[in-house]
């Protein structure tokens, strides 16, 4: 068939036409379609990516505060069993749970520590302690072996003293750097599996639509969001080999149950876990189908409109000339035609793609907006750490994110709304999000600062002055804390307890303060609910306060053991307020309190009385006194303690009469007490009686041993004589019946408390003499 000039023209023009119709088409769907597939695998291997070093910057973290941990000296007692006698190893064990549970209370993601010590057999917690043989954990104790120096371990069951728990563990040696058969011990802290996986899912801004989930180098489950996933074995399927074989990371599409889906994995450097995400393809790819199918949509439409053009419009533009040109050939008379062609309708649908792409963009804003605050609690806890120190590097984030912070004078805050009453999670929550925002409104009027929530009804505020030294800020970031509680207080009704650090300088500091700040809070237990405590009225007191208060507990076990209880319960009253006086940490309190049970507890059993009963009606005493918010609870438990004890002795003495030969011993103790070769077997010659029968005469009458029936005795009458300055030491101690000066100071300060000296200086000094 013969194509004429205008047909050749059309068909170049319409080929040309069509040629950058489909080029067009093919360039945009490259660069829009397969441009953000691309970006979609991406994202999901950042978020991956995030996951990893989420997990591993906390594990690390707690590694290090494991290892701190086991460099105490409780620790290394704990773990050589060297104590010097069971009075220490119960002071220890009291001290090293105490900082067990500090840890975990500073450790949020860990549900449970265990030490095994391979030395004594023994086995650790928070919670209990027991010995291999008796513990169900005695599986720690496997792992003493291992040939690293640690190991994490995947998800297993164990026994935390209440109920089984799904956790993995970080198995740590003990020395921490110490080679298989050199060991003492080993260090085991867990995680509850749902707190591991909550470590994930805290990524994802709203519920992804497919599976997240951690394997081991072997395949098995370590975290899943299916919990009837877990302890199941993956490695043998398909699509997980692809995942275990060799690669630290990739993506790729497989068939999953009878359904494409993309798999993406991260592999941990830190544990060798395999992070996994697989993702339904249709779900994956759902935010661009409607790009996609507008993308071909257009180019149908712009096809069409392309063929109307050629086949319709450019005919009749064509027309005359045809027709010229064949009236021409022909010598013919050429007719003018044909009408304007109608305006292209695909015009419309390219205007529609560019309105999607705009709402895309929208969408991708609204998405960074309300992903502002978790990146504001971000940057602040990074700060809060340590591992923001830098202000030039990290100024960005904080104007992206809204956060006010000068580049120097910082000082850290750590606040608690008061529990009074119980208040709900939620209501913590929505109480904790007022506090901040009235932190944050009183802050930034004048100077600058930042609050977020740490959960559990706990807040954070960092303060930031233009100008200034350390103090002045200090007192600056008090007066605001007054007022930021007297808002709480007085608007919402909420009583915050807050505890301030000191003012640092550096941004690196910061962690310093927030260090500071969290200790401060512990003093609550003496504070009360409401108010600011600072650290600087909080000063640690040195070990000589201490053992001052420890050895007034001997003055209430005498009174126990001679039936004046009043008395005793005087001196309880008495050395509890000296406690709050000398500011003694919390923790220290719970120890001494512990202790003053413990010596009442041997007493009563060295005088034969059984003490099961009324620790029984008592309860769990160690998790009574750790529950305590304040020092007069703390009191009232060692009380009713004392209280039992007390009515027991008193009981017994009522039910039994005086021997015959103790009195006449006790007489003739008196008049020989100066004799220093005074003893059973001297008693046991004068009167005729078996030396086991008099030392068990003593326990029964007086609930004493004879020795120390004996110091008591010299102890009182060497108080006598030091009351005059005209004898010498040396002469006291001879009066009293010890041959070596230096052993009867010795035993005068161990029942006093102070040397003879020092006794005689006090007593005549308070006597005006």
């Amino acid at each position: 068939m013969k194509i004429g000039v205008t047909g050749r023209i059309m068909l170049i023009y319409g080929s040309l036409l069509l040629a950058v119709i489909s080029l067009a088409f093919f360039f945009s769907y490259q660069s829009t379609v397969r441009g953000l597939e691309q970006q979609l695998k991406e994202t999901n291997m950042a978020l991956l990516k995030q996951i990893d070093q989420k997990i591993e910057l906390s594990f690390q973290q707690t590694e290090a505060n494991l290892l701190q941990l086991t460099n105490e000296l409780e620790f290394v007692y704990f773990m050589n069993d060297s104590y010097k006698d069971n009075a220490q190893k119960n002071d220890n064990f009291f001290v090293l749970n105490s900082k067990l549970g500090k840890f975990l209370n500073n450790n949020l993601q860990f549900s449970s520590i265990f030490a095994y010590s391979d030395v004594s057999g023994n086995i650790l917690s928070d919670r209990f302690y027991t010995t291999k043989d008796q513990s169900e954990n005695s599986w720690i104790a496997e792992y003493l072996e291992i040939p690293d120096y640690f190991q994490w371990l995947t998800t297993h069951k164990i026994w935390d003293g209440n109920v089984n728990r799904d956790v993995v563990t970080l198995i740590r040696s003990y020395p921490p750097l110490s080679a298989p058969g050199y060991r003492k011990g080993v260090v085991a802290a867990n995680i509850d599996v749902d707190v591991l996986y909550r470590m994930i899912h805290d990524i994802y801004e709203k519920e992804s639509p497919g599976h997240t989930f951690i394997l081991d180098k072997t395949g098995q489950v370590v975290a899943h969001d299916d919990a009837s996933m877990l302890y199941s074995k993956m490695g043998e399927l398909p699509y997980i080999r692809q995942v275990l074989g060799g690669q630290e990371s990739g993506s790729y599409s497989a068939m999953v149950d009878n359904v494409k889906q993309t798999v993406s994995f991260k592999t941990s450097a830190y544990t060798g876990w395999k992070i996994v995400n697989i993702i339904p393809e249709s779900q994956m790819y759902k935010p661009l189908t409607v790009t996609r199918n507008l993308l071909i949509l257009l180019a149908v439409v712009l096809f069409l409109v392309a063929f109307v053009i050629l086949f319709v419009v450019n005919r009749r533009t064509f027309s005359p000339i045809d027709r010229m040109l064949g009236k021409l050939s022909r010598n013919g008379r050429p007719a003018w035609g044909g009408a304007a062609a109608s305006a292209p309708r695909g015009v419309s649908y390219l205007e529609s793609f560019f309105d999607q792409m705009f709402v895309d963009r929208e969408k991708l804003e609204q998405q960074l907006r309300d992903s502002k605050p978790m990146l504001k609690w971000r940057t602040i806890m990074d700060v809060l750490v340590g591992y923001r120190t830098d202000y030039a590097v990290i100024a960005p984030h904080l104007e992206f994110t809204g956060i006010r912070l000068f580049p120097e004078w910082y000082v850290v805050c750590t606040a608690e709304i008061g529990k009074e009453g119980g208040i709900e999670p939620r209501d913590q929550t929505l109480y904790t999000y007022a506090l901040c925002n009235v932190a944050e409104e009183i802050i930034n009027s004048e100077n600058a600062g930042s609050a977020i929530d740490l959960g559990g009804g706990r807040a954070v505020i960092v303060f930031s002055f233009a100008e200034g030294d350390e103090e002045q800020n200090h007192l600056r970031a008090m007066a605001l804390l007054e007022q930021i509680l007297n808002v709480m207080n007085r608007q919402i009704g909420l009583t915050v307890i807050a505890g301030l650090g000191r003012g640092y300088r550096e941004l690196k500091d910061v962690q310093l303060s927030y260090a500071e700040s969290q200790q401060a809070l512990h003093y609550k237990m003496v504070a009360g609910n409401h108010g600011v405590i600072s650290i600087l009225d909080v000063q640690t007191p040195d070990n000589q306060d201490y053992y001052h208060i420890v050895r007034m507990i001997d003055r209430i076990v005498d009174a126990l053991k001679q039936s004046e209880m009043d008395k005793g319960l005087l001196y309880l009253k008495g050395i509890f307020q000296e406690a709050v006086n000398h500011n003694l940490p919390p923790d220290l309190i719970r120890q001494f309190s512990f202790e003053l049970v413990m010596r009442a507890t041997q007493t009563m059993e060295s005088i034969g009385m059984d003490t099961e009963e009324t620790l029984n009606e008592i309860g769990n005493l160690y998790e009574r006194i750790n529950r305590c918010e304040n020092v007069r609870e703390t009191e009232q438990v060692v009380e009713a303690v004392l209280v039992g004890f007390a009515d027991k002795i008193d009981k017994r003495r009522s039910q039994r009469g005086k021997n015959e030969h103790i009195g006449r011993i006790l007489q003739f103790i008196q008049e020989h007490y100066r004799d220093s070769g005074l003893s059973l077997d001297r008693l046991a010659e004068e009167f005729d009686l078996h030396p086991t029968y008099i030392s068990k005469l003593f326990k029964e009458q007086m609930e004493d041993n004879f020795i120390d029936y004996l110091i008591k005795i010299r102890i009182e009458a060497a108080k006598e004589l030091l009351l005059d300055k005209n004898i010498k030491i040396n002469d006291v101690s001879d009066a009293v019946g010890y041959m070596h000066s230096r052993s009867f100071t010795r035993t005068f300060k161990k029942y006093t408390g102070l040397t003879p000296t020092e006794y005689r200086e006090q007593a005549i000094g308070s006597s005006g003499q």
